[in-house]
């Protein structure tokens, strides 16, 4: 951990039932390793809160999906009760565009207000216009999305001519503000074939501006992600990713260079076991519920039940069974978000766990990565991660 980056740290270590939270999580894991039921909800929840969107991205189809009936603000509350009582405490406001609803920080407000952490994940063409509400929505964080070094990459691939100015704008209006007042802000480039030659310039550009500089990459496994790409686009070169970190502080990240060396080897994401219904919940805008970001099919609903009887379904418990014969999981969310490393760090000792997994925690919030203990990497300000 860099000693500049404390704060940080603190913040989150300290929070109001953080460490409650990932003792729950603890006993999560093992129940989950011994077949046993689980004794608390997802540590992570990601609450995609609406698929309307005012960036038309070539990676992304959501934009698309205009149904009605999206979950209303006081369904999230009684649903940030329930998570909240289960122990929750890692909440992700995403979509399309989560600041596009006109009682987003009534939905935000819900869950930080309760002492979780919760994570802004935007576009941030909204920034600008939202900054002040943002910083009084007690979230934790925001994520921006910005998908090259210029507005030439970025545009194009975000398809808003305009967009990269209007986003460098709102960022510097949050910067305005106190430290102390606005939350973490971080800027994530999703790495694609089309910008792949400008992770070095993008990460010194952002580096010491932003509080942390975040990579995704792009993946071609998923059914609600990156659809609208060509295949080359989709399958990355781990040649050009490593000359592009070479001689920078990201050839020491744990992650990437896992990474790099899977893409040589097999062509895939590394393989890690997977906690997916264990540790991590994905909530869609019309409260269907699904394991986690990368599987698509509905394990139930919060409109036809709350959301403890469907984490404790036996439709749950079934699918938890066929995840831990499977074991591994190459999937990009079990590797970029750290959700594989949550629940190894889980099964140490019980101190052990709690401050590993704090540290991880913070690779997620804050200009930080801490890597596995077979891995060399020192604590940089940047990390391969999707982050909730």
């Amino acid at each position: 951990m860099r000693f500049n980056n404390f704060w940080d740290y603190r913040r989150i270590l300290f929070s109001k039932g953080f460490a409650s939270a990932v003792w729950q999580s603890r006993k999560n894991v093992l129940a989950y390793g011994q077949g046993r039921p689980l004794n608390a909800g997802p540590y992570m929840a990601e609450l995609d809160v609406t698929y309307r969107c005012n960036c038309r991205c070539q990676m992304c189809q959501r934009w698309q999906d205009l149904r009605n009936n999206e979950l209303r603000a006081d369904e999230y509350e009684a649903l940030a009760t329930e998570l909240h009582a289960l122990g929750s405490h890692q909440i992700s406001i995403a979509g399309g565009e989560p600041l596009m609803r006109d009682d987003a920080f009534d939905i935000i407000r819900s869950f930080s207000g309760r002492g979780m952490s919760v994570n802004i994940c935007t576009n941030g063409l909204l920034i600008e216009k939202y900054h002040k509400q943002i910083c009084n929505s007690r979230a934790t964080c925001v994520t921006v999305s910005l998908d090259g070094v210029s507005a030439d990459s970025h545009d194009t691939i975000r398809g808003v001519p305009g967009s990269y100015r209007q986003i460098e704008d709102g960022i510097q209006r949050l910067l305005s503000h106190p430290r102390s007042s606005r939350p973490i802000l971080r800027v994530r480039m999703t790495i694609s074939n089309q910008n792949v030659n400008e992770i070095q310039a993008f990460y010194r550009k952002w580096d010491g501006v932003v509080d942390d500089v975040l990579f995704q990459p792009v993946h071609h496994c998923s059914e609600a992600y990156y659809t609208g790409m060509d295949e080359n686009s989709l399958h990355l070169d781990p040649e050009l990713i490593a000359e592009q970190i070479d001689a920078t502080p990201l050839a020491n990240d744990g992650y990437l260079t896992r990474l790099i060396d899977s893409l040589k080897t097999c062509g895939s994401f590394p393989h890690q076991q997977c906690f997916a219904a264990v540790l991590m919940a994905r909530i869609d805008p019309w409260g269907n519920v699904y394991p986690c970001l990368e599987q698509h099919v509905s394990i139930g609903s919060i409109r036809e039940t709350d959301f403890r009887n469907t984490w404790d379904s036996e439709r749950v418990r079934k699918e938890r069974r066929h995840l831990a014969a499977d074991r591994a999981c190459s999937c990009w969310y079990n590797n970029t978000a750290l959700i594989g490393h949550y629940g190894n760090l889980l099964q140490k000792t019980r101190i052990q766990s709690l401050w590993d997994l704090a540290r991880h925690n913070v690779a997620c919030h804050t200009p930080a990565v801490f890597s596995d203990k077979n891995s060399k990497a020192a604590p940089l300000k940047a990390n391969f991660s999707i982050g909730i």
